[in-house]
């Protein structure tokens, strides 16, 4: 297929420059380069580097696709060899008992009856590649080997992300956790204070039975966030390639707070060959074509040369002698006459299956726009939570403080202060899940961005007609 038929459905990558700017502009997102390939080192955390080095190494998904790459460049191997003269050595030996009526004897009627036939030959067959149809199929061949290494680098991407996401989501937990135990521990101290302020004849009822539900509730998020703990770490567990319930190295504290997320320079442009997902759709697209060009070669003639040369003798004896020599040559030529519209159909298949790929490809590439346009908008925001959220919990626990000295002083009670801490609580719980938001919007970032991958090789087919 020409260039411009190849690309003249394909779309240009769509620009997102408006989400850039307002991001920068928010003072949230800086310009900078892409991820680098290990990633995961941005967030300075030895546990994690330590956690996803592992997973790489051990990954049951990331071990069977490396298989299915080299599956696909030993198929490419064995195409490409149809390109190349092909040469084979046969020897067989024959024992046979000739009929006194069969041809051999009829002819020549002092053949003994019982022959042995030795047969040593060297053949060689080639096929005139000239209409490129062999070629288009290496390089259809190649193409999906190249959209197989693409796929394999976006299994290595999920897995790190998800295992990033995963480990971001233990940390969390952990000092949710422990602020839920403290959440339970001022909501048991409101109503042991309550009921006995109640025996006192200084309270109704009412108070401290509303407290017993909110103690209650407070037990029942123990226990959910127990559980929550429990499955992160069986999800890195697997991740990593190990049993469910292996000990985990992760100590519990607040991971650091995140800096400004970059984004990188020629964010449309450079889309296409930093997605894994995007390279490994346009390797397909160009395999496609070839199997295209392969298909149409099918209309001309088929030129092929067969020679052989060898040692032929009904005895071991005379098997070596000049006379038991033999050799052939044997030109041939397949032209399709009629095929009741094969060939014809054959092609349109083809393209048809070419198509879809690339409307497929186009799908991809405006979804991979949106996405990084997505989590521009989400970050931004979620960045701007977490700052006011930030400012929430100081006042706070400003307010905590100021009536801890209230109380000293005794111009306050025990229970307007269990009041406030247990605020306190509650806003330090939306904190920390504010700041997992960040670090899922990072890693969300850094995954729309192709978390560092580059494609080693030059981009087959863009707009254009360039490649």
């Amino acid at each position: 297929m020409p260039k411009d038929q190849q690309t003249e459905n394909l779309i240009t990558p769509p620009t997102i420059t408006t989400s850039v700017k307002n991001g920068v502009e928010s003072g949230f997102f800086c310009v900078g380069n892409w991820p680098e390939e290990n990633w995961w080192e941005i967030f300075h955390s030895e546990e994690l580097n330590h956690l996803i080095t592992e997973a790489l190494d051990r990954n049951p998904t990331i071990q069977s696709f490396a298989r299915r790459v080299e599956y696909a460049k030993q198929e490419a191997k064995v195409v490409k060899s149809k390109l190349f003269p092909l040469l084979f050595f046969d020897a067989d030996e024959t024992w046979e008992a000739l009929s006194h009526h069969g041809l051999y004897r009829a002819f020549n009627p002092d053949l003994p009856i019982n022959a042995n036939l030795v047969d040593l030959t060297l053949s060689f067959t080639y096929e005139f590649d000239f209409w490129g149809k062999n070629r288009n199929l290496f390089n259809a061949a190649l193409g999906e080997k190249k959209a197989q290494e693409a796929e394999a680098a976006g299994v290595v991407l999920i897995t790190s992300t998800a295992l990033a996401q995963s480990y971001f989501a233990l940390k969390t937990n952990l000092v949710r956790k422990k602020l839920f135990e403290e959440l339970y521990a001022v909501r048991a101290k409101i109503f042991e204070l309550q009921n006995l302020l109640q025996k006192k004849a200084l309270l109704s009822r009412l108070q401290p039975l509303l407290s017993e539900e909110y103690l209650l509730e407070a037990e029942k998020l123990v226990f959910s966030i127990e559980e929550e703990v429990e499955t992160d770490k069986h999800l890195i567990n697997i991740l990593m390639g190990r049993s469910p319930e292996e000990w985990l190295p992760v100590e519990i504290g607040t991971p650091e707070k995140l800096k400004k997320l970059i984004v990188p320079t020629n964010l449309s442009l450079d889309l296409l060959s930093r997605r894994p997902d995007l390279i490994a759709q346009i390797w397909r697209v160009e395999s496609l074509a070839h199997e295209v060009g392969a298909a149409k070669a099918d209309f001309y003639p088929n030129v092929n040369l067969t020679a052989f040369f060898g040692l032929e003798s009904i005895a071991y004896r005379l098997l070596f002698r000049s006379e038991s020599k033999m050799a052939g040559l044997q030109p041939a030529i397949h032209l399709p006459i009629f095929t009741a519209g094969e060939i014809r159909a054959n092609i349109r298949a083809k393209k048809a299956l070419f198509d879809e790929a690339v409307f497929a490809y186009n799908d991809l590439l405006l979804k991979s726009a949106g996405e990084v346009a997505d989590i521009l908008v989400l970050a931004r925001s979620i960045f701007e939570q977490k700052s006011d959220q930030e400012q929430i919990v100081e006042a706070a626990q400003e307010r905590y403080d100021l009536t801890s000295l209230r109380l000293l002083s005794g111009l306050d009670n025990r229970l307007s202060q269990l009041y406030i801490q247990e605020e306190l609580i509650l806003k330090e719980l939306d904190d920390v899940s504010l700041l997992y938001a960040q670090y899922v919007a990072a890693i969300k970032l850094v995954k729309a961005l192709g978390g560092g991958y580059h494609s080693s090789y030059d981009i087959p087919l863009r707009k254009g007609g360039g490649a």
